[in-house]
């Protein structure tokens, strides 16, 4: 009975270690798109949204959580191929214009 449980709880931690689709590390701030430009294996979307975690305005925080979605995605090394910005109607709390990040990315 020792030995089954040890088996399944080695499948378990095994099964929570594989790779998940585009889909399953998108989010309302992330969305993932395989396959997008020329010399680009994903197309980012990312919103400029703040959270306690990180702030969307900063290239820094932004490109963390990119590569940290792409790695649980699969991608060995997620490089940034191009970023640009585009300014989106309304506004966040506190008056920040609402920005849409657009960066496409390698997996090397």
């Amino acid at each position: 009975m020792g030995k089954l449980l040890a088996l399944l709880l080695v499948a378990a931690s095994i099964a929570g270690c594989a790779t998940k689709s585009a889909g399953d590390v998108s989010d309302d701030t992330v969305e993932i798109i395989p396959g997008s430009a020329r010399g680009a294996d994903v197309l980012v979307l990312f919103l400029n949204r703040q959270t306690l975690l990180y702030n969307g305005d900063l290239a820094h925080d932004r490109m963390r959580v990119i590569r940290a979605r792409l790695k649980t995605a699969g991608c060995r090394e997620p490089n940034l191929v191009r970023e640009h910005a585009e300014e989106q109607d309304g506004t966040w709390s506190f008056g920040r214009k609402r920005v849409l990040y657009y960066s496409d990315w390698t997996c090397g």
